[in-house]
């Protein structure tokens, strides 16, 4: 991210927004880039934040899974409730819900940020919580939660 006050602001929306501080900055600003891009610590991201929405999906994949369990739900609604809040087009309208689409990266030559797009930058910020807290159920927990998933 080429611009760091802007990167300041945006780090502390996205902190506020989730209740969580980012330790490493950098994994943060990789869930923001959506093409290929190098990080400020000099990482290249060679598919952008694509690879971190991957490790995300799974996370929320898990925290949801587990939500369930937790609640002692039957097989059916537990699996209604995960493609439910997992889907392309409930993330992506969480981003937009949460303006989290507005700080995303997009390759210059794009029109516009597709839904998909959407999706797997919110995605790619809960992989890069995971990274961040070193994997901390609970934190993970307070984080999709903050999101309005759970």
């Amino acid at each position: 991210m080429s611009a760091q006050p802007r990167f300041a602001a945006v780090k502390t929306y996205i902190g506020n927004l989730l209740a969580y501080n980012f330790r490493t900055v950098t994994n943060l600003e990789e869930a923001l880039w959506a093409y290929p891009a190098t990080l400020s610590n000099g990482s290249y991201l060679p598919d952008g934040n694509k690879s971190l929405a991957v490790v995300g999906d799974a996370v929320l994949n898990l925290v949801v899974k587990h939500h369930c369990y937790v609640l002692e739900m039957k097989r059916g609604p537990a699996s209604d409730l995960l493609q439910q809040v997992t889907c392309n087009a409930y993330l992506g309208a969480m981003s937009s819900g949460h303006e989290i689409a507005t700080f995303v990266i997009m390759n210059p030559g794009s029109k516009a940020m597709t839904r998909d797009m959407r999706a797997t930058a919110v995605e790619a910020i809960i992989g890069a919580v995971y990274r961040d807290c070193g994997g901390d159920h609970d934190t993970l927990v307070n984080v999709v939660t903050a999101l309005g998933v759970l």
